[in-house]
């Protein structure tokens, strides 16, 4: 039995677990949306939104106390070892004019990322499709449009494929500076 024990092993050691959240995290983070298993995307999407809510917690601290800002920028970059997409989570380097990904998060209390189902029963036939129709998804991904063939073989192929992708938020136009007197408030 499986008393306290959290979480899916996906057929690999802690290591290779821990390597590969790490990867699909910064995958999401740097392309906006990937497509990946079901199990995978469920066993990383509670660690990218633990992160955002981290990054979130360093930017509110920016301009009050710097050395926590810098405590949690220190944090996320152990835990993702990539810095050129911890520099676009917290808006630093090119992505200051721009702002960083967790800067559109402010006000969301959560829910950052979604995961949305392409295949049914089969792998290669979305939802609610025929089956002698092969499938297109057609998608933008960072300013260019792509198309996703969705082929699979049918008896093969055991994983569902989805989309994990971050959420689209439409407060985007409120900055930093007005929420942090909402915080204060509070």
């Amino acid at each position: 039995m499986r008393h306290k024990m959290r979480g899916r092993h996906l057929s690999r050691t802690a290591a290779h677990r821990k390597a590969l959240r790490q990867n699909i995290t910064n995958s999401l983070f740097t392309y906006g949306r990937i497509i990946t298993t079901l199990e995978k995307a469920k066993e990383t999407k509670s660690f990218a939104e633990k992160i955002i809510t981290l990054v979130k917690k360093g930017l509110m601290k920016k301009d009050t106390d710097r050395a926590g800002y810098v405590h949690c920028y220190r944090l996320v970059l152990s835990k993702l070892r990539n810095a050129e997409v911890v520099k676009k989570l917290f808006g630093e380097g090119t992505w200051r004019e721009i702002g960083g990904i967790a800067q559109r998060y402010i006000s969301r209390p959560g829910g950052y990322t979604r995961i949305l189902k392409l295949s049914g029963s089969r792998l290669g036939v979305l939802s609610g499709s025929n089956v002698g129709k092969i499938p297109v998804l057609e998608y933008r991904m960072e300013g260019m449009e792509r198309k996703l063939r969705m082929i699979g073989r049918r008896l093969n192929d055991n994983a569902s494929r989805v989309i994990f992708e971050l959420v689209e938020c439409p407060e985007d136009a409120k900055s930093i500076e007005e929420v942090k007197p909402e915080i204060a408030a509070t």
